[in-house]
C-alpha cells in the first residue's frame, strides 16, 4: 500500500509540475509593451526637441513684425506730420503732384476700368519688397521719382551712440483713390506707409520682415 501510495504522489507532483512550467512560459508579450512604450517615449522626446528648438525662432519672427510694424506707424507719424506743415506753409497747393503714379500702372487697379481684367502691377498685388524694388529699380537707395513719395527708405531709430541705425526704415507714399476711374475727389486719399527691418545697414541686406499701413486721409475743408 505504501508503494503504490508513493507512486501516486510522485505522478501527481510530475503533472503539476508540467503545469507550472506551461503557466510560466514566456509568450514575448511583455516584450512588445516595452518596445512600445519606449517608442512612444522617444516619439514625445523628439516632439518636445522640435518645439524648443522652434520656440526661438518663433520669438524672433514675431520681434521683428513687432518692429516692422514700428517702422510703419512711425512713417505714419512723420508723414501726418510733413503734409499738415506743407499745407499750413502753402508749398503743397494740390495732391495730384504728390500721388504715386511710377511705375505706369502701380496706383490703377483695373487695365481700362475693367473689372473682368485685374493689374497685376497694382501696389495692393504686390508684396513689400517688390513695391520697393519698383520705387528704387536700380538699388541705390533713392526713389526713382522722389516726389512722389513722401518718405523712401527712411531710417529713424537711434543706437546706443546716437547713430541711426540703418536695419529700421519706412516708407510712405500717397496713393489716388479714385485712380483708373472717372470720379475723382481731391479731398481725400491713402497713406500707405511699410515699415521694413534688415538683417543689416545696407539696402540690399535680407528683409527679416515688413509691414504695410494703408490709412485713408480725409482733408478737412478750408
Amino acid at each position: 500500500m505504501m508503494g503504490v501510495s508513493g507512486m501516486k504522489t510522485s505522478g501527481i507532483r510530475t503533472k503539476m509540475a508540467i503545469s507550472i512550467q506551461r503557466r510560466y512560459q514566456p509568450t514575448g508579450s511583455g516584450l512588445i509593451a516595452v518596445i512600445l512604450v519606449l517608442a512612444f517615449m522617444l516619439t514625445v522626446g523628439v516632439a518636445v526637441l522640435t518645439v524648443t528648438s522652434a520656440g526661438p525662432k518663433v520669438s524672433a519672427t514675431m520681434r521683428y513684425q513687432e518692429e516692422a510694424f514700428n517702422a510703419a506707424e512711425s512713417g505714419f507719424d512723420a508723414a501726418r506730420m510733413v503734409i499738415e506743415d506743407s499745407l499750413a506753409a502753402g508749398t503743397w497747393g494740390s495732391f495730384g503732384d504728390r500721388y504715386l503714379t511710377s511705375p505706369d500702372g502701380i496706383d490703377i487697379p483695373f487695365i481700362n476700368m475693367n473689372l473682368a481684367t485685374p493689374n497685376p502691377n497694382y501696389f495692393r498685388r504686390l508684396t513689400d519688397e517688390q513695391v520697393l524694388e519698383l520705387l528704387d529699380q536700380d538699388r541705390n537707395g533713392q526713389a526713382d521719382n522722389p516726389l512722389q513719395v513722401v518718405f523712401f527708405e527712411e531710417p529713424f531709430v537711434h543706437d546706443r551712440n546716437g547713430n541711426l541705425d540703418l536695419r529700421y526704415r519706412y516708407t510712405v507714399f500717397l496713393i489716388d483713390d479714385e485712380a483708373g476711374f472717372n470720379t475723382t475727389d481731391p479731398s481725400d486719399f491713402l497713406m500707405v506707409c511699410i515699415g521694413v527691418v534688415r538683417s543689416g545697414p545696407n539696402i540690399t541686406d535680407r528683409i527679416m520682415a515688413t509691414c504695410r499701413l494703408e490709412i485713408e486721409i480725409e482733408m478737412p475743408e478750408l
